[in-house]
């Protein structure tokens, strides 16, 4: 189980605070440093806005599907010409 982060309020500690808006802003991380030891490290508190994007669902009919399996199929050029196998699927299920 991970340690409980303790909170220090820096408001009243004018280079303290400055450091800590400077990592919020940037979002990049800063060591603490004392003679030529690293001490601590600041990093950006994260935000469960920062996840990553999921993609729309895809339903049964989806052209993408007759992609799959296709490497058994016998064609060998599926990197170089995947758009055209792309629109010949799709036109296939509009007709």
């Amino acid at each position: 189980m991970a340690e409980e982060i303790i909170p220090i309020d820096v408001s009243a500690m004018p280079e303290l605070r400055r450091l800590a808006e400077d990592v919020a802003r940037t979002r990049r991380p800063k060591a603490l440093r004392v003679d030529s030891e690293d001490v601590a490290l600041i990093v950006p508190k994260t935000s469960r806005r920062s996840r990553i994007p999921r993609g729309r669902p895809t339903s049964a009919d989806d052209p993408f599907w007759k992609l799959v399996g296709i490497g058994r199929s016998g064609k060998h050029d599926i990197a170089v010409n995947h758009d055209r196998y792309l629109a010949d699927a799709k036109t296939s299920t509009s007709e």
